[in-house]
């Protein structure tokens, strides 16, 4: 399995984290399998994580990615998303054959189909060919990869309870210091590791905004992140624990 979150942060900046372990059912492969891309720059200013069956999506998402490259470093992340689906859906058709829609969910449900999940952030742009908004997109096997554009200010794919908790607790606006931001993220894949071990603890950065293009944390940066979420597990754990009681009179 897989966790991957998207979180909006300050001046306009989008930061993508994901664990990097891949498992087979519901166990995890030994360490060896906590080496797995699954954040890829779609351009300087887009990019997208995936959770579900692995070798399907980077089958799919290596087309895409060959194809978006043709377009230009400035592509909108609408027109990155119409052209995702456009490549999942052809190849789909390609391999399992034309379906209708109610033949497709049907598969779906029954695990007939191959199921992943992108999840995807960028600009789009306006007449003037200048990004404007931020926008979070889902696409979704189960609905034939239709963009459903997130109007939260952030969203989590693959195994989400824990980290759904922690974000809609902590996470409030989307106008906080990058690197808290992606301090928060890691933590969430930290702590699902802890219950969950289809989620690695290992993780992966990168970030990205109109004025800063798309790179990856550097290894230094990460050993950083992850002595933040060693504090923010002490922080927790004593407010919680070493807080005496009062007796009531």
């Amino acid at each position: 399995m897989t966790l991957g979150i998207i979180l909006f942060a300050k001046d306009e900046s989008v930061v993508i984290v994901s664990d990097k372990r891949v498992t087979s059912g519901t166990i995890a492969m030994s360490a060896h399998g906590d080496l797995v891309q699954k954040i890829h720059r779609v351009s300087d200013y887009c990019g997208l994580t995936i959770a579900g069956d692995g070798g399907i999506a980077v089958t799919i998402v290596q087309a895409f990615l060959k194809e978006i490259a043709k377009t230009g470093n400035k592509v909108s992340i609408s027109e990155a998303a119409e052209k995702f689906r456009e490549i999942a859906t052809s190849n789909y058709d390609k391999w399992f054959g034309q379906m209708p829609i109610e033949k497709w969910t049907e598969n779906m449900k029954n695990a007939s189909l191959p199921h992943f999940t992108v999840l995807m952030a960028g600009f789009d742009k306006n007449e003037q060919g200048n990004f404007t908004d931020r926008k979070l997109l889902e696409l979704n096997a189960y609905r034939r990869f239709a963009p459903q554009t997130n109007s939260a200010n952030f969203g989590a794919i693959g195994v989400t309870t824990i980290s759904q908790y922690l974000l809609y607790r902590f996470y409030n606006t989307p106008d906080k210091d990058l690197d808290i931001t992606a301090g928060l993220a890691a933590l969430c894949i930290q702590e699902t590791n802890s219950q969950d071990d289809s989620v690695g603890d290992e993780f992966q950065i990168a970030t990205f905004s109109k004025d800063k293009p798309f790179e990856f944390y550097s290894e230094d940066k990460l050993v950083l992140i992850k002595r933040r979420c060693a504090e923010m597990k002490t922080d927790f754990e004593t407010a919680l624990y070493n807080v005496k009681v009062k007796e009531q009179p």
